[in-house]
């Protein structure tokens, strides 16, 4: 057993070795979740899983631990064997995995006028502003604007007219072609939320 800090390993050969099938599966097209319960099955150190899928995709352990928010050990404390794909699915899902893109100066123009709006909105439920976070992360703009403007900012605490001038803002900034091949969006009322 290796142990880097309070974390059990299987240690770097371990990881390196994981490494390199987790960049075969990825090149092969597997979701880095996948790639993470496949590899946690073959070890009893499923950090070691997330660490090489992280390696593969080039992020470093000190952000893939930043994103985790928690201690290795404890996360896999809440699963039992079996449960590998589940574990693989959770570090996706609160973005462990994803590839932050460098917005150029267009693009950062578009996402302050995008978080602009968010904060025009008068709060936004935790699971949306997660799935907002990961999209900025990853500089999906197009996906950003469509999930802002299929919903109207709260009724009480909301700033519709700031709401609205941001993100009408953001939208002519937006290629076209881009916001045409995503959904369109489907106003939902936010009274009471």
């Amino acid at each position: 057993m290796y142990v880097t800090g309070a974390m059990s390993s299987g240690g770097a050969d371990v990881i390196e070795a994981m490494s390199m099938a987790a960049r075969e599966r990825l090149r092969a097209g597997a979701a880095p979740a996948v790639v993470c319960g496949e590899l946690a099955e073959q070890t009893r150190w499923w950090w070691d899983a997330a660490l090489a899928v992280g390696q593969a995709m080039g992020i470093p352990e000190a952000e893939l631990l930043r994103r985790l928010h928690s201690e290795p050990d404890q996360v896999q404390s809440e699963f039992r064997q079996g449960e590998e794909n589940f574990y693989g699915e959770l570090l996706e899902t609160v973005g462990v995995f994803d590839v932050a893109k460098e917005l150029d100066g267009r693009e950062l123009v578009i996402a302050k006028h995008l978080r602009a709006a968010m904060g025009a909105m008068g709060g936004v439920a935790s699971g949306h502003g997660l799935g907002l976070s990961r999209w900025f992360v990853m500089g999906e703009l197009a996906s950003v604007f469509c999930s802002l403007a299929r919903i109207v900012p709260h009724a009480t605490r909301g700033r519709p007219a700031e709401f609205w001038e941001a993100l009408v803002s953001a939208g002519e900034l937006l290629d076209p072609l881009l916001l045409t091949s995503l959904r369109p969006p489907k106003r939902t009322s936010r009274a009471g939320a």
